[in-house]
């Protein structure tokens, strides 16, 4: 098995998002996505034609008789490491790339953002322990230590335990650092949820959470199937064609608990499916983040 990222297309993302991000009028809505970003009030200025209209402040336009927007000044640089869950379920695919290449390049991209920003960027890929851990550091050089942990076949596959992945994460982040947890959450033990709590009380968590079109809809056969766990050696024979609506309304069901939870702990959640781009649904999510902790 060989884990390989999308270079070509990868670059393209790469390059989509950084521009995003990386305009001046979108750097503070960058910044001020996170919570506790250290972004400080630092005055107002006339809004311009290129400014995100968004920004404008309309109780101080109302008194000034004029369009202003805020601007804020950068206390400090951002802690953001990435919870990588590289057990074997990630390593299922039905597209063009497997679970884990997509993911993968999720987490390339936003690094990559990150990193132009000068902020510190770290990983933890896990299955039911840490396979690698970096610990958050500045500069192109932990990027390219992020890209060669993350192109390692022999870091993938494996069981899965999300608490010990959290437990580990506890023991050696900053308080107040991002924590961006991304899983297809397959396989959760019972007892997930109030480490959860602990953690969102800790860190910032985005959980992204990523998702095969076969993870929520059977392929439409008359016939048998074989399925098996991606932890064991059970196998199960099925016609998919008789349980296929069930199937589909249970992952609905889960997916939706899924999102609750973690928005009850007062973290976000983001799903992303493997057969469709990332980029849009990321540069939504911190856009609404912007809104929330401006």
């Amino acid at each position: 098995m060989a884990i390989k990222l999308d270079i070509q297309n990868l670059v393209t993302k790469l390059d989509v998002i950084t521009k995003t991000f990386t305009t001046s009028r979108m750097v503070g809505n960058y910044k001020s996505a996170y919570k506790g970003s250290g972004l400080e009030f630092e005055g107002f200025r006339k809004y311009q034609v290129e400014d995100d209209s968004s920004l404008i402040d309309w109780k101080a336009s109302v008194r000034t008789q004029d369009l202003l927007i805020k601007e804020f000044r950068e206390e400090r640089n951002l802690n953001i490491y990435f919870l990588f869950d590289v057990s074997s379920s990630m390593l299922f695919g039905s597209t063009k790339k497997l679970k884990s290449q997509y993911a993968a390049e999720v987490i390339a991209s936003m690094a990559y953002s990150s990193m132009l920003s000068d902020d510190s960027i770290g990983l933890g890929m896990f299955t039911d322990r840490i396979v690698k851990g970096l610990k958050p550091q500045t500069g192109q050089q932990p990027y390219y230590f992020l890209l060669g942990s993350l192109t390692n076949p022999k870091l993938y596959g494996g069981r899965y335990d999300l608490n010990k992945a959290l437990d580990f994460v506890l023991q050696f982040l900053e308080g107040g650092s991002i924590l961006i947890i991304v899983s297809d959450f397959i396989g959760l033990s019972n007892d997930w949820q109030s480490k959860i709590k602990i953690v969102s009380n800790k860190f910032d968590v985005i959980a992204l959470m990523i998702r095969d079109p076969r993870d929520r809809e059977l392929p439409e056969d008359g016939g048998d199937v074989v399925i098996g766990s991606p932890y064991s050696r059970e196998r199960l024979s099925l016609k998919p064609k008789a349980v296929s609506k069930q199937y589909a309304s249970y992952v609905k069901r889960q997916e939706h608990e899924l999102s609750e939870l973690f928005k009850r702990a007062g973290a976000e959640f983001l799903g992303l499916s493997t057969d469709e781009d990332f980029v849009n649904p990321l540069i939504g999510m911190f856009k609404r983040r912007e809104l929330k902790y401006r």
